[in-house]
């Protein structure tokens, strides 16, 4: 049995915003079926309903600041959820899943490097402290434990661990493992912010990174990067995760290639990922909560030998919902995502003259970008035949994914994706880009691949005009593939090899087993 302790920012269903929290409920879960120990540890970014409080108080600093966090803790499908209970995190987040890192969208906490230091050094403690096991009636899960460390919010404590625990005699066979979410996202701060994070001198340079691109302001105004004139040094979390872990994962394979093949996949880390050759394992997904047999948010349950007439009937009602022509031959095509250009929402939303020309209706359904909200809830009053839905909605989610006849998926950049695989268990068939694990999981009998979509060299810089448009077309090759087979036994073959594929996380868990048991036998 292995102690497994999985640190993140987000733990779904208690805080998510994207795929991270996803896999920090669905991979935990699946390992404590296989008879292993694990626990996970986030902020305590609500008071959730199940979470009691330990009452095992302990000291962590705050930038300079001495203060103490207090543990509390849930019991949940074999997994104890560790809550790290401090203002800076509960105060911040009036409305769960939207306040995480920012008061809105794209806008940081001046203070994130104090709050996810402060994360790490309360995550170390919870295996020495924080008794385990349904209202804690186990023992502390102890000394011998892989601590998974998910993006760079908690890539610092690798270092932690090394300088304040290993070196005095504590954790010295405990294992850390590197677990990418995003490259996107990097921990990037001012040097300035160095003294803040209590490390000794000799970590400043692990922690030092050369770029081009300049660090936003501090004031919770923007965070667009701006392109220096001359490279400048900054820190960078990330990189130093990957110099201390034991371990460098990421979501999927091809994601790991992309990631070190140059300094556009890698977003200037390539050459840090290839020195600690990032190894990529793709996700799975939970199929206890996408399941159209028992899912609760749709109006038909079906299954494989069933899908033929009982889908047809949640695609009619998809279509009354969202107050779409009623029409059982007209192919849906469906988005759920972030509101931003990772994911090629802006794409879709500028394809909209284009796609009128085609037979097909439209639905879209995310948060995330102010003027992309705007311009998405504006699209069904010109094309009739699209509707979109600018809010956090988990019904209608399920009910898009079951009702669509296609998952659209435009993503300029894709680490791995999870709506393609929801959707593969539905039978509604995925379109997508060639980037990323879309690659790894999107095969030709499963799914129809797009041309890419253009994207700057840098994620965050603003999108041109012309990078749209090529996104439009190479989007529109993708969706024609799939329109000249909708209705085909093609079509049919490939709804049913969907559902006939195993997307749970029962094989992605065994691989990390396999590379957890290989670390603790080093």
């Amino acid at each position: 049995m292995l102690n497994i302790c999985f640190v993140s920012t987000e733990v779904a269903p208690y805080s998510k915003t994207g795929g991270l929290g996803d896999v920090t409920e669905g991979l935990p879960e699946e390992l404590a079926k296989m008879g292993h120990a694990v626990c996970t540890v986030a902020p305590r970014f609500d008071q959730y309903k199940d979470a009691w409080d330990t009452e095992i108080l302990h000291p962590v600093k705050y930038g300079k600041e001495s203060t103490k966090v207090r543990y509390f803790h849930s019991y949940k499908k074999g997994v104890d959820h560790i809550w790290v209970d401090h203002h800076v995190y509960l105060s911040k987040t009036p409305l769960v899943n939207k306040k995480l890192y920012g008061p809105r969208d794209a806008v940081d906490y001046t203070d994130n490097s104090e709050r996810f230091a402060m994360l790490s050094q309360a995550a170390i403690e919870v295996p020495l402290l924080v008794p385990m096991g349904p209202h804690g009636r186990k023992g502390p899960m102890g000394e011998n434990t892989i601590f998974v460390c998910n993006d760079w919010h908690t890539a610092l404590l690798p270092l932690y661990l090394k300088e304040y625990y290993k070196s005095y005699g504590t954790f010295l066979n405990a294992k850390t493992v590197m677990l990418l979410h995003n490259i996107a996202f990097q921990g990037r701060f001012p040097l300035s912010k160095f003294e803040a994070l209590n490390l000794p001198d000799k970590y400043l340079q692990d922690l030092s990174f050369t770029t081009q691109f300049a660090p936003p302001p501090l004031d919770e105004t923007t965070t667009k990067p701006i392109i220096a004139s001359d490279p400048m040094v900054m820190l960078n979390w990330l990189k130093a995760g990957f110099l201390h872990c034991d371990k460098a994962l990421t979501v999927s394979p091809n994601f790991a290639r992309e990631v070190t093949a140059d300094a556009a996949g890698g977003v200037e880390l390539d050459d840090v990922a290839r020195a600690v050759k990032l190894t990529g394992i793709t996700n799975g997904t939970k199929v206890e909560t996408w399941n159209p047999k028992t899912d609760k948010y749709i109006p038909v349950h079906y299954d494989a030998e069933t899908m033929a007439s009982r889908k047809k009937a949640c695609k009619t009602a998809l279509q009354i919902e969202c107050g779409l022509k009623t029409d059982p031959n007209i192919p849906i095509f469906g988005f759920i995502g972030r509101l931003e250009n990772q994911k090629g929402a802006d794409v879709i939303i500028a394809a909209m003259p284009q796609l009128a020309k085609l037979n097909c209706q439209v639905v879209v359904l995310g948060i995330g970008s102010p003027k992309l909200e705007e311009q998405l809830e504006a699209i069904a009053d010109k094309y009739p035949f699209a509707k979109g839905v600018a809010k956090f909605d988990p019904e209608l989610a399920h009910f898009i994914t079951a009702g669509a006849d296609y998952c659209l998926m435009p993503s300029r950049f894709e680490p791995c994706g999870l709506n393609q695989l929801y959707s593969m268990m539905y039978g509604t068939i995925p379109v997508v880009a060639p980037v990323g694990g879309l690659v790894d999981t999107v095969p030709p009998q499963f799914g129809f691949l797009m041309d890419k979509i253009p994207m700057p060299k840098m994620p965050g810089v603003a999108v041109s005009e012309e990078m749209v448009a090529q996104g439009v077309e190479a989007m529109i090759i993708g969706m024609k593939k799939a329109l000249a087979e909708y209705g085909t036994p093609k079509f049919e073959q490939m709804r049913l090899a969907c559902m006939g594929n195993d997307v749970s996380w029962k094989g992605p868990a065994a691989k990390y087993v396999d590379v957890f048991k290989a670390l603790m036998s080093s």
